[in-house]
């Protein structure tokens, strides 16, 4: 009597068994696709897109050849102006000192010269006052855009015309025909006859000085092209 011998793996009934697990496998993989492909992704969360902000907000390195740079003059962080006609000179625009509203000297000025050179390209036409989601702001107006755009947020309490021109003194004496070096943006003890000088000049009140005469305010903006170099659109008319 012979032995039972093993089939062998080609044997038909093994082949069988193995087409039928393979079968199997392909209808659970299929199967599992098909039911993967139903599913909805409900819980599928796509961010929003973020807006595109208008200017740079926080503080950064300055650009080489940014026309509006903050630096010290005389102690106290100044806005210049670089005109690229002139390379050898800078002219003071505004020197932003002690205005409240959690800003520090250095990061409003080199808030306000980030603002201003953003603007550059487009042609600053008019520095101006605006209020802005109830905010009253200090603004421009370009050649490209007709709206004013936020150079800085007035703190509360404070007449944005006084601000401004406190702020830009510069260009506000210079507009009116008068020259002069920057003054701080919110004068406090200083001589009375300095400030009774500088009330005289710009027809407008300093705080701590008695003036009967009625409040006289700029409501018009200020022409800041013949502040401006011609490559930056301006007529540098004021630019000696």
């Amino acid at each position: 009597m012979s032995s039972p011998k093993l089939k062998p793996q080609n044997h038909p009934t093994m082949l069988a068994v193995k087409a039928m697990s393979m079968s199997l496998g392909v209808a659970l993989l299929l199967g599992g696709g098909i039911a993967q492909s139903q599913i909805r992704p409900n819980n599928v969360r796509i961010p929003d897109p973020q807006p595109e902000a208008e200017g740079p907000a926080e503080p950064g390195q300055q650009n080489a050849d940014a026309r509006f740079t903050c630096e010290v003059v005389d102690n106290a962080y100044t806005v210049m102006y670089h005109p690229q006609s002139q390379p050898d000179r800078s002219y003071e625009w505004a020197q932003p000192r002690a205005m409240g509203g959690g800003w520090s000297e250095d990061r409003r000025c080199g808030e306000i010269a980030r603002r201003l050179e953003f603007y550059r390209p487009d042609g600053l036409q008019e520095l101006a006052v605006g209020v802005e989601n109830g905010y009253n702001v200090i603004c421009v107006t370009t050649q490209k855009n007709a709206d004013c755009r936020i150079v800085l947020t007035v703190p509360p309490g404070e007449d944005p015309t006084l601000m401004r021109d406190r702020v830009f003194e510069n260009l506000t004496v210079a507009d009116s025909g008068q020259q002069t070096d920057a003054v701080n943006a919110i004068v406090g003890n200083e001589d009375s006859n300095v400030l009774g000088e500088i009330e005289n000049i710009l027809g407008i009140p300093m705080p701590g000085q008695q003036n009967n005469a009625p409040t006289q305010t700029t409501r018009g903006g200020i022409n800041l092209q013949p502040f401006l170099d011609p490559a930056d659109g301006g007529t540098g008319s004021q630019l000696n």
